[in-house]
């Protein structure tokens, strides 16, 4: 192993934990600079790498391992459901129901990085897709039939 300031890829790969056949991909993204047409790389550069490296896994390995989250709703003064339980009130599924909240048509809270949905407003949708419904209905039977 060289003790100057540059190295080669098979030792850089060594002080970073990878195969040596990532080295050239970390040179095509930036992450390592070589030295001219020479395979040589900084040992300074290297080293800063892997110090980075490692402090990212252990930040996944924290947030992996961390506590759950919270799951107190937003308030006390409403009834607040999670999404399952939304989607059960409006009749479709949790995908559906996320569609909806992309596009607005459902309004929710975001409580401690979790989406909160308010039980009366759920139910006041539902109360207005049935009147529509009905509506809708009531006025096609009114209608001349064309017989």
């Amino acid at each position: 192993m060289s003790e100057s300031g540059w190295i080669t890829q098979r030792e850089a790969a060594r002080l970073l934990g990878v195969h040596p056949s990532l080295i050239p991909k970390m040179l095509r993204r930036g992450d390592l600079t070589s030295r001219g047409l020479q395979p040589s790389l900084s040992r300074a550069d290297v080293l800063e790498l892997a110090a980075a490296r490692t402090a990212a896994g252990a930040e996944r390995e924290d947030r992996r391992t961390a506590p759950p989250r919270s799951t107190q709703p937003p308030d006390g003064q409403h009834e607040w459901l999670r999404a399952p339980a939304a989607a059960a009130v409006l009749g479709c599924t949790t995908i559906a129901l996320q569609g909806r909240c992309a596009r607005g048509q459902v309004p929710y809270t975001v409580h401690d990085g979790r989406r909160w949905f308010r039980l009366d407003l759920l139910e006041l949708q539902v109360r207005a897709r049935v009147a529509e419904e009905r509506r809708r209905v009531g006025s096609s039977a009114l209608s001349p039939s064309s017989t």
